[in-house]
């Protein structure tokens, strides 16, 4: 038995498509900021308007820029990861993409793990000025509302992969069987 049926009011295979969907948005808006954030630091012009000064951090512009290409990374790998899968789930069987989609599964936990520990750190940084700017602010409960999305994608995304392994499971057992009657041979 799958872990949910049912998410809100769709079936699982759409509440899927409807969150790559929704990662890709929210996600590439994260890629946009980090870009910004690239920018400033290459740029000795450009400031991010409500935000701290690059040259305020400057002492670990190593740190801050690992995080930024790291990070950017990841986002590029999601955004094409959930293209991809946009496309398996509107055009295929489930069973032409179960490897995909567990695959996705593992890929995007490590997305998770690796966007947690990098905004632990900034945030860290940061320390109680995280509350003083407002660029800051917003970047802080964007990632906190982007988590909590996550996770609850990751649960949705799960209970999909125990619901192909169940489908599977009944197409297994009943394939090349005959139909006699109102009951199976």
């Amino acid at each position: 038995m799958a872990l949910i049926n049912r998410f809100l009011c769709w079936k699982l295979r759409t509440a899927c498509f409807l969150y790559y969907i929704l990662i890709i948005f929210t996600t590439a808006f994260a890629l946009a900021m980090r870009v910004a954030d690239l920018w400033a630091i290459a740029s000795p012009n450009f400031q991010i308007s409500r935000g701290f000064s690059t040259m305020w951090r400057t002492h670990f512009w190593q740190a801050f820029l690992a995080s930024d290409v790291v990070l950017t990374f990841f986002h590029v790998v999601i955004v094409l990861f959930s293209l991809f899968m946009i496309f398996q789930v509107r055009h295929r069987h489930f069973v032409m993409y179960m490897l995909q989609h567990k695959i996705y599964i593992g890929v995007f936990i490590t997305y998770m793990l690796v966007e947690l520990a990098f905004s632990v750190f900034e945030y860290s940084y940061y320390g109680m000025n995280t509350f003083r700017l407002s660029f800051v602010v917003f970047t802080w409960l964007f990632w906190m509302m982007r988590n909590i999305l996550n996770i609850v994608f990751v649960v949705v995304m799960i209970a999909r992969k125990q619901e192909m392994a169940e489908q599977m499971d009944m197409e297994l057992r009943y394939a090349g069987q005959k139909k006699r009657g109102n009951y199976y041979a």
